[in-house]
């Protein structure tokens, strides 16, 4: 492989054996070395596929970009942005598609081959990560039909975590993770609906947002859940974050749940959070001590009490101590507990009244056939069940009108199992991992999951991640990154 030496000395290749590849290749990484002039879009595409040939865990992709036709996007970049300052906010920047998203050309399979069309257009927040410079690499590995937190549920293979594979990688943006942990790509266009980017992040030490609903075009994606679904975003960083949600959110009237203008105008005119430079400092709240304790792992509850730890001695923050958490647990227990599981229904109808549900894979078959039993009258119930959360919900965090918490907090997930673990016992656990997670979209919040500075072991002695989700208001996307940049630079004993 021919590369500047500098980009030698950088982007090194894949270690033999299970580990993820060790020089992160974050959009400010690379924009450095392209500004430095250290390297170029080429040497880059080059390396990113000697890396994908190198790393060991091939359940990462469904269908891979023609390295031959990557190159050729990087020279055209190369050739068109000769000038360092005109050049466009991802310029050659590698990204991955999850496969439950359009690409004009390219088949969308939901990892269900006998589902699988080749698209005639590309999504809207796809091209727009193109017309910013970006790279496509490849169509990533996923839960099929976007139904699951495990990343175990696929027919192309079960992508497992970068610090140890012996474990999953969660899901249902199981490929989608690894491309990015395993510095593969610098970030990743995913979807959410029920955990799917927070979980997979958490596993893998990445940093997951969960934006606010209908501020990125949801158009060109295939649904799992339609009022819940939002395409997100996967990156090692917070630089690398904002870079690529700057560059994805926008207006899209063809996205039937777009927030329109106005309210975007509304939702991001809203007074930052306390910075903790003045006598204000940051509220949040928690979920009660006895549920986190009861559903954490051992390895996870020291973890989560080291943090809290932390944010006591801090006094940028303050825990609120009138915070109710119960319309945030009735929330949670609705998703596969209530007609809203039957949209999944919904979304595959046509599919399912073709081909039935024998080519689905078991599990998916199984939770699939659970969910069709609903009737109207529940769904109404349900509908106004979740509105009343909803509210609830809201009237938690400050406003206007009322003070409340800036934040929840809560543990991303609440173990991480093995993918022997998944397999003997698929259904609960994957329902146990999304303890904290499922509310989050329907009740209309954003969120970002973060992972701390400590870790735990591994029964293989491979350090872990650990992980917090932190959880605001619709339009708080930027004001949670910039506190999980705080997060993320505490350190422990």
């Amino acid at each position: 492989m021919s590369t500047s030496e500098p980009l030698a000395q950088g982007l090194k290749s894949a270690n033999a054996g299970h580990k993820a590849l060790e020089m992160d290749i974050s959009i400010e990484t690379l924009h450095g070395l392209y500004n430095a002039g250290s390297a170029t879009p080429t040497d880059v595409v080059r390396e990113v596929y000697s890396r994908i040939a190198s790393y060991f865990d091939k359940a990462v992709w469904i269908t891979l970009i023609p390295e031959a036709e990557a190159l050729q996007c990087a020279k055209d970049l190369e050739q068109q942005y000769p000038n360092v300052t005109d050049r466009p906010a991802l310029y050659g920047i590698p990204f991955s598609l999850k496969d439950s998203v359009d690409f004009a050309g390219m088949r969308t399979t939901v990892a269900c081959e006998s589902y699988a069309y080749t698209a005639t257009s590309t999504a809207p927040v796809a091209q727009r990560v193109l017309d910013a410079g970006g790279i496509l690499i490849g169509k990533t590995n996923l839960d099929q039909f976007a139904t699951g937190l495990t990343g175990t549920r696929s027919p192309y293979g079960m992508p497992r975590c970068v610090h140890d594979s012996d474990y999953v990688s969660g899901g249902s943006s199981s490929g989608s993770v690894v491309s990015v942990a395993a510095n593969l790509v610098s970030f990743t266009i995913c979807t959410d609906t029920a955990g799917s980017t927070r979980v997979p992040a958490s596993f893998n030490g990445m940093v997951g947002l969960k934006p606010t609903l209908g501020t990125i075009s949801a158009v060109g994606l295939i649904p799992a859940v339609q009022t819940a679904d939002c395409v997100c975003i996967i990156a090692a960083t917070i630089d690398s974050t904002l870079k690529a949600w700057d560059v994805m959110r926008a207006y899209d009237e063809d996205d039937v749940y777009a927030r329109d203008p106005a309210q975007l105008s509304l939702l991001t005119s809203q007074p930052v959070f306390p910075t903790g430079t003045s006598n204000s400092s940051i509220t949040y709240g928690l979920p009660p001590q006895d549920l986190v304790y009861s559903v954490l792992s051992p390895e996870y509850s020291k973890l989560f009490s080291a943090f809290l730890a932390k944010l006591q001695q801090d006094s940028s923050f303050y825990r609120s101590t009138d915070f109710d958490y119960a319309p945030f647990a009735s929330a949670n227990a609705m998703l596969y507990g209530s007609s809203i599981v039957s949209q999944r229904i919904v979304a595959f109808k046509p599919y399912l009244d073709t081909h039935g549900y024998d080519q689905l894979h078991p599990v998916i078959r199984d939770i699939f056939k659970a969910s069709s039993d609903f009737s109207a009258v529940r769904a109404y119930q349900d509908i106004f069940a979740l509105a009343k959360d909803r509210r609830l919900a809201a009237k938690q965090f400050r406003s206007n009108q009322h003070d409340g918490i800036d934040v929840l907090i809560v543990p991303s997930t609440t173990m991480h199992p093995t993918v022997s673990e998944i397999l003997a016992d698929p259904i609960n656990l994957n329902k146990h991992l999304g303890e904290f997670t499922h509310f989050v979209n329907l009740l209309d919040l954003c969120a970002v999951a973060v992972p701390l500075s400590a870790t735990w072991t591994s029964k293989n002695g491979k350090k872990m991640p650990f992980s917090v989700t932190l959880i605001s208001t619709p339009g708080r996307d930027r004001d949670l990154l910039e506190l999980g940049r705080k997060i993320m630079a505490m350190t422990y004993d």
